[in-house]
């Protein structure tokens, strides 16, 4: 994540006043005068012995316990004052910080339910008017306490000290909730979290949550918050996904161990029924034979018992583990949702909530979204090309489900879409290399179904099924053609390009221009 944009360094002035006032024990005024002085353990002491008294007073009368405003807005300068001082250590920071900002906050919910506005609300709450030395506006009291802070993290920011910066902006949220602060705080943290050493990751996270919470109270949406989430949330999966991966691989695996000791199984015992059953006697060794294909017999049991129960617990972990995805898919599904409602249009969003419906098998929840976003801007060419992906995929679907007449209904919804996006922009790469892919592919499916037609002799058993298929092939090859031909000529050098190009000529028996298309990607490698 990289964040450019400076941020500009607030000129606010110092509110603590540097007044002497006629020192009084155990009250306000002397708690002031030790501030103002620079006395601050002084002051705290006298502060809260002050307000202590003031409790005690009334309380020892039967009287509401109702604290001078003059002394609450001592208590908060005290505080103030001392949560800016560098000798604080940066653990008491915050606490500081919560303690003057309690005794502000009293001031403030007084005038919210009084309707007056003190003396003291506003000095603490309202900007003080110009200075006429300078003609730079005099901040509140909270205001200069946060641009303090602010500030700080401001400079650190500028300066690509991510942590310090992190730190500051999150002191300053403690005094004022605004998004100024949360949006940097959040670009801070994130950035911080970048360069953390992998103990202090966690912690830098926690504070990234933080700010992005914050700002969603406060109904501010980056699109930024919602990657982070996207991508803490996939981080969940991967482990998963990587077994998953691994898993593939140990079944494939299996299945093929299966599938030949299963044919050296049958092959072992036909000639184990011969021998023993009378074959072979006049060579004198059908017994010896025998034994051999007996013992074939009972390794390939042994390797099919053993690829059976790989197979077997594969299986029952793949269902395990998808489950595990499945609800982190839903979980970043629902945050690309509502990070596409919040940022209406962001391509990024509505790609990454199509691409969680497709995991999630939900195509046409997904076909649906697309459309949607396409209806408000038929010229997206992002959207249309993701629309005519979720057609090719669902068609691809409904061919495995043994729907053919569905499928070949979104086959044609793909090269329609696929079309469009070409239309859009007719250098579309994606969308020349889809359709031509998606035409080639149905070729190639032609063609299997031809060379799995059951054979006579070193003929087909039925060559008028075979002719048909073939015509088929060769028309879908030939209609894919174009497309390839013109991705490559657009990326001469993109070797998928050319692989693709590559087939369909072998397909066509086009074989000048095989070799030509051959003979540069042997100059690639």
């Amino acid at each position: 994540m990289k964040f450019t944009k400076i941020i500009t360094v607030l000129a606010l002035s110092a509110a603590v006043s540097s007044t002497a006032f006629a020192q009084e024990k155990g009250s306000a005024t002397k708690a002031e005068a030790y501030l103002s002085k620079g006395e601050l353990t002084e002051a705290q002491s006298e502060i809260e012995n002050a307000v202590g008294y003031e409790k005690y007073k009334l309380e020892s009368k039967g009287k509401p316990v109702v604290v001078k405003e003059k002394t609450l807005e001592t208590q908060g300068d005290v505080y103030s004052t001392i949560a800016r001082t560098a000798e604080t250590p940066a653990e008491e920071i915050p606490v500081d910080i919560e303690k003057a900002m309690s005794a502000y906050n009293e001031i403030k919910k007084r005038k919210e339910d009084g309707g007056k506005e003190t003396s003291s609300y506003k000095a603490i709450w309202d900007n003080q008017g110009a200075d006429l030395a300078t003609g730079a506006i005099k901040p509140s009291k909270v205001d200069d306490l946060w641009g303090h802070f602010f500030n700080i993290g401001a400079e650190a920011f500028n300066d690509q000290e991510y942590t310090k910066a992190m730190d500051n902006f999150k002191l300053a949220l403690l005094v004022k909730n605004d998004t100024t602060t949360g949006k940097y705080g959040f670009y801070a943290s994130a950035l911080a979290e970048e360069e953390a050493a992998e103990e202090d990751a966690a912690a830098v996270r926690e504070t990234t949550m933080m700010f992005i919470n914050k700002l969603f109270e406060m109904n501010y949406h980056d699109p930024q918050q919602y990657y982070s989430l996207l991508r803490y949330a996939a981080e969940d999966a991967a482990p998963a996904e990587e077994r998953l991966d691994d898993l593939k691989y140990e079944m494939r695996d299996a299945e093929g161990t299966i599938e030949k000791s299963t044919k050296t199984k049958e092959q072992s015992q036909e000639r184990y029924d011969y021998y023993t059953k009378g074959g072979g006697r006049k060579y004198g060794s059908a017994r010896q034979k025998a034994a051999q294909a007996k013992t074939e017999v009972d390794e390939a049991n042994a390797e099919l018992t053993a690829a059976q129960a790989t197979l077997d617990a594969a299986t029952k972990e793949v269902a395990e583990l998808e489950g595990k995805t499945d609800a982190v898919y839903e979980e970043c599904l629902q945050i690309a949702i509502k990070g596409a409602e919040n940022n209406p249009g962001n391509p990024t969003l509505t790609s990454q909530m199509v691409s969680y419906y497709v995991k999630l098998d939900k195509l046409d929840e997904a076909i649906a979204s697309v459309q949607s976003a396409i209806d408000k801007d038929p010229t997206d060419e992002g959207m249309n090309f993701n629309l005519a992906v979720l057609y090719d995929q669902a068609s691809e679907k409904a061919r495995s489900n043994g729907d053919e007449a569905k499928a070949d209904e979104l086959f044609n919804k793909a090269t329609d879409q696929y079309k469009k996006v070409i239309e859009i922009n007719p250098e579309s790469k994606n969308g020349l290399f889809n359709l031509g892919a998606l035409y080639y592919n149905r070729a190639a499916a032609y063609n299997k179904e031809m060379q799995d037609l059951p054979m006579k002799g070193m003929n087909y058993a039925d060559p008028a099924k075979a002719k048909e298929l073939e015509a088929k092939m060769l028309e879908y090859a030939k209609m894919s053609a174009p497309y390839a031909e013109k991705v490559s000529e657009l990326a001469p050098d993109e070797s998928k390009y050319l692989v693709l190009l590559s087939r369909i000529y072998y397909m066509t028996k086009e074989n000048d221009k095989l070799e030509a298309v051959n003979q540069k990607l042997e100059s690639m490698e």
